[in-house]
């Protein structure tokens, strides 16, 4: 669980900042910034957490 709260915290950010556009944050930018972001934090949890009960 650590894994992906660090990993969420560091990418919704960056997820914000690569899907911006030039109207600025909309509700559209933040979900698919959130999804992005969820999906990535995921994927390095299940990386990250293999072998630790």
């Amino acid at each position: 669980m650590a894994w992906f709260a660090i990993t969420f915290a560091f990418a919704v950010p960056s997820m914000l900042v690569m899907f911006r556009d030039d109207s600025g944050l909309t509700r559209r930018t933040w979900i698919q910034s959130l999804i992005f972001a969820a999906s990535i934090a995921a994927i390095i949890a299940i990386c990250c957490g293999k072998g630790k009960p």
